[in-house]
């Protein structure tokens, strides 16, 4: 690490900490009050979830409750319940897992960590194996732009965005809270996770968590050669990651909240890469760390205004190596430093119960320093805005949104891409015909872009500094129900469908050519049809005794619209699944908790050509749960125990990329 770059952490260090120690404006009693907001909505995220039900376009949530139940094991098997939702998974505890919603490409899902955006710069992808779901409160799904309209900008410029949000500290009387877990499962897998929260003052409270994790993932699978089957192991494929995380948390004044955070992972994997025939030989590493830090400030005042600040600095290191003979002396180191300052501010003005009105204003610097881009030493400068108003009756709610994006792109050594501007806008509606009933209809639009990553630019022989950015409109109709009851015995269901057409425009297919470098196929047009459904009903047996269960399906028709002479012509992209959906059933009993789960895909191709020799076979894989929480002496424990692909299914996600089959996963936790 230069000292550069360690002055660069210690300043970036004091900064949130001076931040997270200052004292806000003391507020006169708020006019507002629960009228607009409450005081339990002022999360860490500065937005509570909206539901699928009530929003005017599509969002789905899991709870810590829903997740407990449906028996998710992790972030990326937790997205694989939501509708519209493809999960790339190169198989394994800690394999490198992202995230595609409506065929658009992960590079147009936008992810937030308590509020702030986590950012690739140089891959444009997040990989959610790096979050540990032990730490999280709830995940939500919000495709386009609903009601929620006090937001970061960069939040809302995306297609669709992916909300992780947190554990709060819940004293319960005590100043402090101690939660030891520890998991263990095939193929080697360890992983102990350690959480403590302290209560400091009457205003401040803080947790720290950490968790290892390593597993060798040498799992067995079968390889096809023609009408001969033999049976492998997966190699190359061991994992070891180390994950940090602190959080503060204040109540700087009566209507303000002030949270920050410092995150710390550091990983090392093998990569096994593709499994080929007579040649699984694979020597390829990867070595990763990442570090930010970010605030969260909000407050309310008597003047109906309300604001909220959000700052971040993150700090992130990769090296591939791999050895071949193909390389100059026998090896390939390839290098990459990204730093990224980030800055939002955002106003929202409430002058009556029908009328919110918000802008956001955000700017971030980004830099990437490679010894694989030919020397090119690229940064960009990206200031986006927005300024969103809504109308909300108990009949009708209409959010309007105008995004302005700008893109400045510049190489310290070398050559530049292309700036990039546009304005983006967005509409939402959602009418009730009946006050009494839970019943909406929706329909809304959103123009999105997203300018090319530095990948797409600059590395190699793949990179094209005249890229064009990729648009993307959406367009979405749909209707939900809901219905709750504390007398009869459907205690709740709750119903959504939505149709979508998405027109995509100098559409960046990425298609693995191994677990680190992509081959990039820009396709001119895609068109993307699709349904997307959800069903969440409980059944009330008996007392203490109820029945959960949650249905998700997906149709997609997505295909290459370009050029009717070209033999890809109306061909489905890469990757995409025409038939996906999940199912749960959860029984939730005084005794032991039990959960089955069963998520599934037809065929895709893996290529932009659907022959059969790029055809992936489509599969259904089922796990058990089971889980019960006591009290062992004075303390809280449960015991969970979880059976994945209990029919020892042989699939792949990434064609080559075989994933494991029957496994097995015991988690013990105690609080203290």
């Amino acid at each position: 690490m230069t000292l550069q770059t360690k002055l660069q952490w210690l300043c970036a260090s004091l900064f949130f900490i001076n931040i997270a120690t200052l004292r806000a404006q003391n507020v006169a009693n708020d006019t507002i009050g629960s009228r607009i907001h409450t005081i339990d909505e002022v999360t860490v995220s500065a937005s509570a979830p909206v539901r699928n039900v009530t929003s005017t376009a599509p969002v789905q949530m899991l709870s810590r409750k829903q997740l407990e139940q449906q028996g998710v094991t992790d972030i990326a098997d937790a997205l694989r319940r939501f509708s519209g939702v493809h999960v790339k998974d190169y198989g394994g505890a800690g394999g490198m897992k992202t995230i595609s919603v409506r065929s658009l490409g992960s590079q147009h899902t936008s992810v937030t960590y308590d509020g702030v955006a986590i950012t690739d710069c140089q891959s444009g992808q997040v990989d959610l194996s790096r979050f540990s779901l032990d730490n999280i409160r709830s995940l939500s799904l919000t495709i386009g732009d609903n009601d929620e309209i006090f937001l970061p900008a960069r939040t809302v410029a995306s297609a669709a965005a992916l909300r992780m949000q947190t554990l709060v500290p819940d004293f319960s009387g005590k100043n402090t809270r101690l939660k030891a877990e520890i998991k263990a499962g095939s193929f080697g897998l360890v992983n102990p996770f350690l959480r403590y929260d302290q209560y400091l003052t009457e205003k401040v409270s803080m947790s720290l968590s950490g968790d290892f994790m390593r597993a060798d993932n040498s799992y067995p699978f079968t390889l096809v050669n023609g009408k001969q089957l033999s049976e492998e192991r997966r190699t190359n494929n061991s994992i070891e990651t180390y994950r940090g995380e602190w959080n503060i948390y204040a109540r700087p004044g009566k209507h303000s909240i002030l949270n920050g955070k410092i995150y710390y992972y550091d990983s090392f994997r093998e990569l096994p890469g593709p499994v080929i025939l007579y040649n699984n030989r694979s020597e390829e590493e990867l070595k990763e760390r990442n570090f930010f830090s970010q605030f969260h400030y909000m407050t309310y005042w008597k003047n109906n205004l309300s604001l909220q600040v959000n700052g971040k600095f993150n700090w992130a290191y990769s090296h591939y190596h791999d050895e071949s003979a193909e390389y100059p002396g026998g090896e390939m180191n390839n290098i990459y430093y990204q730093r990224e300052y980030y800055g939002s501010a955002a106003l929202l003005y409430v002058p009556r119960d029908v009328w919110a009105f918000s802008y956001a204003a955000d700017y971030s610097f980004n830099n990437l320093s490679s010894n694989a881009t030919l020397g090119v030493k690229p940064y960009r400068h990206t200031v986006l805005q927005t300024l969103t108003a809504r109308y909300r009756t108990p009949h009708l709610t209409v959010t309007a949104l105008l995004l302005g994006s700008v893109y400045m792109n510049g190489a310290k050594v070398g050559e530049s891409a292309d700036n990039a501007y546009r304005w983006s806008p967005s509409v939402s509606l959602s009418w009730k015909p009946l006050v009494a009933k839970d019943f909406h209809f929706r329909v809304s639009y959103k123009d999105i872009f997203r300018a090319a990553t530095f990948t797409e630019n600059y590395f190699g022989r793949w990179g094209s500094r005249n890229l064009k950015p990729e648009v993307a409109r959406q367009y979405n109709m749909g209707m939900t129900y809901g219905h709750t009851s504390t007398s009869s015995w459907l205690s709740g269901a709750h119903f959504s469908v939505d149709g979508y057409y998405n027109y995509v425009k100098n559409k960046i297919v990425a298609m693995p050519y191994n677990m680190f470098f992509w081959t990039m196929v820009n396709l001119g047009h895609v068109d993307i049809w699709g349904v997307d459904a959800n069903a969440d009903v409980t059944f009330r047996l008996a007392a203490r005794h109820q029945l959960l269960s949650s249905i998700s399906y997906t149709y997609q028709y997505a295909v290459d619209k370009t050029d009717p002479a070209s033999v890809y012509y109306k061909d489905q992209i890469p990757y995409t699944p025409a038939h996906s959906g999940a199912f749960s059933l959860a029984w939730e009993n005084p005794y032991v908790n039990l959960s089955f789960h069963a998520t599934g895909v037809s065929k895709r191709y893996s290529s932009v050509q659907n022959v059969e020799t790029n055809e992936l076979e489509g599969y259904v894989e089922c796990g058990v749960s089971l889980y019960r929480s006591f009290r062992l002496k004075k303390f809280d424990c449960s015991l969970r125990g979880d059976v994945q692909n209990i029919g020892n299914k042989q699939y792949s996600i990434v064609k080559s990329y075989p994933m494991p089959g029957r496994s097995y996963k015991l988690t013990f936790n105690i609080f203290i």
